[in-house]
């Protein structure tokens, strides 16, 4: 997944914190200390292992590129277009047009997998963006494709 600038230099934020002494990576020290800082016990072996996993040079410690591509990985969206589409299905009236839904439809389907992750504003906000047709239905696809690009 593409990084906006603004999202690289968020990241870069967070990496100089954990980065403590400035080195241009991050060591396994550096990680132990987070994980205590964010009260997560981990062993020395499973920080070994944390950044094994995401060490591609294998020097033993994460540079900034490094750090960037676990972090876009971990923007990438839950679910796939086809996932979508037939969480979709499943919650269409049964009267709806082929690949359409209604509004409310798509908010109770939303609430339901995502209620806890998203805020009501965030959710009416995002519906708002959807063209309804003058029979009040949303097509599924554009709400897919909305829904994959945030």
């Amino acid at each position: 997944m593409e990084l906006s600038d603004e999202d690289v230099a968020a990241f870069k934020e967070v990496f100089d914190m954990v980065d403590v002494d400035g080195g241009g990576s991050i060591s396994g020290e550096e990680v132990q200390k987070l994980m205590e800082l964010l009260g997560m016990d981990s062993s020395p072996e499973e920080v070994a292992t944390m950044i094994a996993d995401i060490d591609q040079d294998g020097n033993g410690e994460v540079d900034f590129q490094e750090f960037l591509s676990v972090m876009a990985g971990a923007q990438q969206p839950a679910y796939s277009k086809k996932e979508l589409l037939r969480a979709f299905r499943l919650f269409a009236d049964k009267d709806a047009p082929a690949g359409r839904i209604t509004q409310g439809t798509l908010e109770k389907a939303l609430v339901t997998y995502c209620g806890d992750k998203v805020s009501e504003e965030d959710l009416t906000q995002l519906i708002s963006q959807l063209a309804v047709d003058e029979h009040g239905w949303i097509d599924f696809q554009q709400a897919v494709d909305l829904f994959m690009t945030k």
